[in-house]
C-alpha cells in the first residue's frame, strides 16, 4: 500500500493543542468578566441615568 504525503487536515495532536490554548485563555478570562461583572452594571446604571438626566434637559 502507497502511503499519499500530501495529505491535507488536522492531525490528533494539532486538535489537541488548540484545544488546550483555547481552555488556557478561557481559564484566564472568565473570573476576571465575573469579578467585575458589578462594576460593570454600577457603571451600566451611571451611565443610563446620566443619559436620563441629558434628555430631560433638552
Amino acid at each position: 500500500m502507497k502511503r499519499v504525503k500530501n495529505e491535507k487536515g488536522f492531525t490528533l495532536i494539532e486538535m489537541l493543542v488548540v484545544l488546550m490554548v483555547i481552555s488556557i485563555l478561557l481559564i484566564i478570562t472568565v473570573p476576571n468578566i465575573t469579578k467585575n461583572q458589578s462594576s460593570i452594571q454600577e457603571k451600566g446604571c451611571e451611565a443610563f441615568v446620566k443619559m436620563g438626566v441629558y434628555n430631560t434637559s433638552l
